[in-house]
């Protein structure tokens, strides 16, 4: 006769590698459909690339688009999208994706002011690695992404 224990083990261990899957919610009413959205959208860069998001429309803003544009290789080495949120649209200023979710979604995702400039580093875990006030220049972003686990290992193979 089988004894039920590894039955039982078998099934609870089947039942706990399911609670990490993700299931598509249901929008509770139409203003919650662009959530589920967005979430795809994010889900869909996680673990594929990094994100260098950036708010405001000041000369700290111009500044960093530059420096993005200026260095627009060493970003994509680096997997790295870098996005301007704008006052409702979020433009790509470098790299390639799918549309983008409305600029709120990221303020919302990431906490960032609709009024001022912030720049947020977001690495492909999609957790926020590094958040500031000031411009992100070139040689320091790097610096910090190079030295992250994910990004070693990515220059080492």
């Amino acid at each position: 006769m089988r004894h039920p224990i590894p039955l039982l083990l078998t099934l609870v261990v089947f039942m706990s590698s399911n609670q990490g899957c993700s299931h598509p919610e249901t929008p509770a009413d139409d203003d919650a459909a662009p959530a589920v959205v967005s979430g795809a959208w994010f889900d869909s860069v996680r673990w594929e690339n990094r994100l260098l998001v950036f708010s405001g429309e000041d000369e700290n803003a111009v500044r960093q688009k530059v420096l993005a544009l200026d260095s627009r290789t060493g970003h994509l080495e680096r997997n790295l999208l870098v996005i301007h949120l704008e006052d409702d649209t979020a433009t790509l200023v470098v790299g390639e994706t799918a549309a983008l979710p409305e600029s709120e979604l990221f303020r919302k995702r990431f906490a960032m002011p609709d009024d001022a400039f912030e720049v947020v580093l977001v690495g492909k875990d999609g957790g926020v690695k590094e958040r500031r006030r000031t411009v992100f220049e070139t040689e320091e972003l790097f610096g910090i992404i190079d030295a992250m686990p994910m990004r070693m290992r990515e220059m080492r193979h």
